[in-house]
């Protein structure tokens, strides 16, 4: 019997099958989540997504269970959308679906631990001893996602305009942003970031160009690297005591903390003066990868 786990994004939706002995094959499709996708794509998705299921068990019905993770699914309509686009393409086996942040957990550790997410967002979620499950942080970048992308982007451009002004330093992000944008004032850059089409995401892509000034050793790029570290530590500490755990792992994972060294070093560096039980590593495996785990924990017992 297989067992199947899906990781549902905005740009691309990953697919895992797993068998009783632990083997895993999967493959990669288009995006799932209505909220980051056009809703004419996400019933094209999932009839990829059932179509690769069907190739490589032979028919569902040697499928025992589905997981479906994807952020926002506690919206009614996204995931009303997906259960339809589901029985549409023909899966009338079990079905569960969960958070991406759920499926990316059962991934990343064994057993009790957390995992810290920084990416265009963040969020730090867990696993206590008796597995129960806890989140911190995560509540969208008009109130939260402190240390991501999102917020680095933000300091980034706030750094821009400070210097402009001069209530800041002058900073290496001014001609940066300015060449990324292809602009010359500080005025086309209130523009462009107050424009329809400027989102969360395009200021969070402006967070790749901290590591050049941190080579260039720039004061504000250095601020804003340990800003970020800071508060992604104060998710994890938190964590932490809401765990009650005295040892465990802490997965970290997102474009933030694999590509930027600078704000990793000094998370590891403060945690591990607060949190000297926990110990850091990457995730063990992917989120679609979790979601299958997670399907043959759940459906193999049914």
């Amino acid at each position: 019997m297989l067992y199947c786990g899906w990781d549902g994004g905005g740009t691309k939706t990953e697919v895992c099958l797993t068998d009783d002995a632990g083997r895993t094959r999967t493959a990669v499709f288009g995006p799932l989540n209505p909220n980051g996708a056009s809703r004419e794509r996400v019933p094209e998705t999932v009839r990829a997504c059932i179509q690769y299921m069907k190739e490589q068990a032979g028919s569902l019905a040697e499928v025992g269970g589905l997981v479906v993770g994807m952020a926002g699914i506690s919206n009614l309509s996204a995931r009303t959308m997906v259960e339809t686009a589901l029985a549409d393409a023909g899966w009338t086996g079990p079905l569960r679906l969960m958070g991406d942040q759920e499926i990316a957990l059962a991934g990343a550790v064994e057993g009790p631990g957390m995992l810290l997410i920084a990416g265009t967002g963040s969020v730090c979620c867990g696993r206590d001893a008796d597995g129960n499950l806890f989140r911190v942080g995560g509540y969208g970048y008009l109130i939260d996602d402190c240390g991501s992308g999102w917020a680095i982007g933000r300091d980034i451009l706030a750094a821009v305009v400070r210097a402009e002004d001069g209530r800041g330093p002058a900073t290496a992000f001014t001609n940066t942003v300015f060449e990324r944008l292809q602009i010359v004032s500080v005025g086309e850059l209130i523009t462009w970031l107050y424009a329809p089409e400027t989102g969360k995401r395009e200021v969070a892509a402006m967070a790749s160009l901290l590591p050049g000034a941190l080579e260039k050793k720039d004061a504000a790029a250095e601020a804003i690297a340990l800003q970020a570290a800071d508060d992604l530590a104060e998710m994890a500490e938190t964590g932490w005591k809401r765990s009650g755990l005295e040892k465990g792992e802490l997965a970290l994972t997102g474009s933030i903390l694999l590509r930027i060294p600078a704000v990793r070093e000094a998370l590891e560096a403060r945690l591990g003066q607060t949190c000297p039980g926990l110990r850091i590593t990457r995730p063990r495996a992917t989120p679609a990868e979790g979601a299958a785990k997670i399907a043959q924990k759940i459906f193999a017992k049914q």
